[in-house]
Order: C-alpha cells, then sequence, then structure tokens
C-alpha cells in the first residue's frame, strides 16, 4: 500500500563559537514534527567541530543523541487469517506499533567551497553511523478490529552506516541581509535511500546572528507508510561567538 505524502516543520537553534582562525565548535537542537505539523516526530541535540583545513577546503566531526516517535505499520498478505477469512484484502494496514526510540549518530565530513562572483558553491561529502538502541514494545493496534491488544515485540539493537553528498549553491552580495540559497543531498547506503531538494534563504539579523527559513521536499525511494515522502517548512536561528 502506497502512502501519501506527508507535511511536516522543523525548529531548530545553533550555537557556534570560533576558538581560533581554524577550529569552530558549536551544539544543535531540534524539534521535527509531522503528520501535518500536529504530532512530534524527532528531538535531536547535537555537538560538532569544524576545522578549516585549506582556504577552500572544511573538515568536520560530530554525535548527537535522536529520540524518535516510531510508527511502525504492517501489511496484510496473503496468507493472513483475516485475509483468507475475507475480511481484508492484500495489502490493507494490519497492525500499528507506536512509540520512543533513541538512537546515537556520528558523523564525519568533507566540506569544499568555492566562491564565483557573487555565486557561492559547496560540495560536502559526509559518512554517517547511526546505532538504534534496543527496544521492547507492548501493544498494537489492529485496523480491521479497530483495536488495541497486548502483544509485544522486541526490537533489537542496530547499526546502520550511510553516505551523505550534498551540493549547494547561494548567492551573496555585501549590500543585502539576504542570503537565497538551494541544494539538493542524497543519502546512499548499498543504493540510493533518499533524495532531499532544500530551497530557502539566510537572513542576517544583527552580527553574528542569523535566521534561516526554508521549505525542503524529501523523495524516498522505497515510499511506505513509515516512511512518506515528506514535504517540510524549516525555521533555523544561529549565534556565532
Amino acid at each position: 500500500m502506497v502512502a501519501q505524502s506527508d507535511f511536516g516543520s522543523s525548529l531548530s537553534g545553533e550555537v557556534e563559537k570560533k576558538l581560533d582562525k581554524k577550529l569552530t565548535v558549536g551544539m544543535q537542537l531540534e524539534l521535527r514534527m509531522r503528520d501535518n505539523s500536529t504530532e512530534v516526530d524527532r528531538l535531536s541535540a547535537g555537538l560538532n567541530a569544524d576545522y578549516k583545513c585549506l582556504p577552500w577546503l572544511k573538515a568536520s566531526a560530530g554525535v548527537s543523541f535522536l529520540g524518535d516517535n516510531v510508527r511502525r505499520i504492517s501489511h496484510y498478505d496473503e496468507n493472513d487469517r483475516d485475509v483468507l477469512k475475507g475480511k481484508a484484502m492484500v495489502g490493507d494496514r494490519k497492525n500499528l506499533r507506536e512509540y520512543w526510540g533513541a538512537r546515537l549518530r556520528g558523523d564525519l565530513s568533507l566540506t569544499a567551497i568555492r566562491q564565483f562572483g557573487n555565486f557561492r558553491f559547496s560540495l560536502r561529502e559526509r559518512w554517517q553511523y547511526t546505532y538504534r538502541f534496543r527496544r521492547y514494545v507492548e501493544g498494537r493496534y489492529n485496523y480491521v478490529y479497530k483495536k488495541s491488544d497486548i502483544a509485544y515485540r522486541i526490537y533489537p539493537a542496530k547499526g546502520k552506516n550511510e553516505l551523505r553528498s550534498r551540493l549547494m549553491v547561494s548567492y551573496r552580495n555585501s549590500a543585502l541581509a539576504l542570503e537565497p540559497y538551494l541544494g539538493a543531498e542524497v543519502f546512499n547506503t548499498r543504493e540510493i535511500e533518499k533524495v532531499r531538494y532544500t530551497i530557502g534563504f539566510s537572513y542576517k539579523i544583527h552580527k553574528g546572528r542569523t535566521i534561516d527559513v526554508f521549505y525542503r521536499y524529501q523523495d524516498m525511494t522505497d515510499e511506505s507508510d513509515d516512511h512518506p515522502d515528506v514535504h517540510l517548512i524549516g525555521v533555523a536561528y544561529k549565534m556565532k561567538f
């Protein structure tokens, strides 16, 4: 069963401190919403460090903790009892399990930046490893009988490696406080998992204070009820010292 696209939102804050000419450290917090921005999807907190290797090359490392409001939906197949009895069709939603899960994530990145007139291009290659903690879940909801029961399931701990490739271009003019940008990012495991397209602008409120407003479309290559395509509006506040 193919899911419809979802609309979500993101609200985040970031603080950066420049320790010297080459090294910068930072902290980020994010609240992400889903289901037409009516339900919390994720809470996250992270730390990162950037090192300027060359005038055009930056190396980064980060670690973050993710609290996920997980939703898992199973579907009926041809051998299910309710299908054989004619109570459900193959592909209909079967059971829903919802729970809060925790993940720990680390990443290493290299970002190349080049300026051509007022246009700034950046290409970032990021290796990312995410560890999902073991979770015991009790209870599920059945869509045919429209009721919940106590049926436990254990989701084992699991690690995941991912390569993220992002290309961005922005327009910079010292006479303007507004900097528009657009970009695309590909998430690759053994094959392309999803692609994100982003368009937005960064507005300089004050020296060292900026706010980003953006629209993002996330295209899932294996769209499902658990992971639909997403239209997302985001606002990010950044402080630099």
